[in-house]
């Protein structure tokens, strides 16, 4: 196959070639056996024909200086014509890889590398060859040793100039197996099996096509795939954004909903306070008004009661002198009668009172003794504490808020 390079390239694959230190550091190279490598090229033989063999490689050539002194002689070249001068990423370097076939006859290796070498110069011109760099050190990845090969660079110049695309168009591709293998084997005498074979042909193509495939999909991922997750990752972050403009927004109106709610929650209780105390307003006011209906069944039943002792004295005025005494009589009797109720009532109060002086005398007394100071057991302490909690919560019974039952 053949490998296109521009001149960013160059230095690196001559070293390659070359088996330069660095080149040794690959996996697939074994230095113990660089030495069986060789080079091929051109040079004069004792009867001054130009001929191709192997040739003694001068340490560090080819190198980049090689090719740059190819390209200066170009740009001057066409400097004097008056044209431009070689682009820089113009292919300044190609090189064709040719790989041993099986087929060739053990002790002919060499010979298939030089005329393949006399071929392609031929080719591409003597003056554009730059060596055939035949390797015999490389390994597989099982380190069983690879197939021997050869590398033939040259600079593809054609016409003056650097001109890649006409010295190898699509037809030499085409054809350049078939006309190197009829050349080998007129020389040879046999033919080298360089052609693929149907089945090795189509796995290269469909291997070419799966690289173009790649390009492609990579052309389309840059151009295309790559826009629009952009795109998209900008959608989302924006979105995102909002989200989270409308998620603070939201917490901030349910912050603010729940104030109000706590602030109606707070009226609600200060209205349940005040409904408890309308509700026992209205229960002072129920147990005022049945203690005025009381009083005015007790003012009624007194009026019934004085009713009589009326009739009595108007009727003692009305009386004689004789009949008087008996009406005065009846007078006292009747007021003694309700002197006595009242009296009853009175009585009843006096015992009220009595009862809630002794209630509030009872602890007076027990703090005025705790104030006097004098010596007394922990037993006795106790005991008096005792008595006194006893004490006020017999007589501390909680008070009814009602006015029933009181004396009139």
């Amino acid at each position: 196959h053949i490998a296109k390079y521009k001149a960013t390239s160059v230095g690196h694959m001559l070293a390659h070639y070359r088996r330069d230190a660095s080149s040794l550091e690959r996996d697939n190279i074994d230095p113990s056996r660089v030495k069986n490598d060789l080079v091929v090229g051109h040079y004069t033989n004792k009867d001054g024909k130009l001929v191709v063999g192997r040739v003694r490689a001068r340490e560090g050539e080819p190198n980049w200086g090689t090719v740059e002194r190819r390209i200066e002689r170009v740009n001057e070249a066409q400097k004097t014509a008056g044209k431009r001068a070689t682009r820089k990423d113009a292919v300044v370097m190609a090189d064709v890889v040719v790989t041993l076939p099986d087929n060739v006859r053990k002790g002919d290796e060499d010979r298939f590398f030089r005329l393949t070498y006399w071929y392609l110069s031929n080719k591409f011109g003597i003056d554009n060859m730059m060596g055939g760099y035949v390797h015999k050190d490389e390994v597989l990845k099982d380190g069983t040793p690879a197939r021997d090969h050869m590398h033939v660079p040259f600079t593809p110049i054609l016409d003056g100039r650097f001109n890649y695309k006409k010295m190898c168009p699509r037809s030499f591709y085409q054809s350049m197996h078939k006309e190197l293998g009829d050349y080998l084997e007129r020389r040879m005498g046999y033919r080298p099996a360089i052609e693929l074979d149907e089945e090795t042909r189509a796995q290269r193509v469909y291997t070419d096509k799966a690289v173009d495939i790649d390009k492609v999909r990579g052309a389309v991922d840059r151009a295309v795939v790559q826009p629009a997750e952009d795109e998209a990752a900008r959608i989302v972050a924006a979105a995102k954004e909002e989200a989270a403009a409308l998620l603070n927004e939201a917490e901030a109106r349910k912050a603010d909903l729940v104030a109000q709610i706590a602030d109606k929650e707070g009226d609600l209780a200060e209205l349940d306070n005040q409904l408890d105390d309308v509700k026992l307003d209205i229960e002072d006011e129920q147990d005022r008004l049945e203690c005025l209906r009381q009083r005015a069944d007790g003012v009624a039943r007194d009026v019934e009661e004085l009713r009589p002792i009326a009739t009595e004295v108007r009727g003692w005025e009305a009386a004689g002198k004789a009949e008087r005494g008996a009406i005065l009589d009846n007078i006292v009797v009747k007021c003694d009668g309700l002197a006595s109720r009242i009296r009853a009532g009175v009585a009843g109060i006096r015992i009220k009172v009595e009862e809630l002086r002794s209630r509030i005398s009872r602890p007076l007394e027990y703090l005025m003794r705790r104030e006097q100071p004098r010596q007394q057991s922990l037993n006795d302490v106790l005991r008096d504490a005792q008595r006194a909690a006893d004490a006020w919560n017999r007589d501390h019974a909680a008070p009814q808020r009602t006015y029933r039952g009181r004396a009139r």
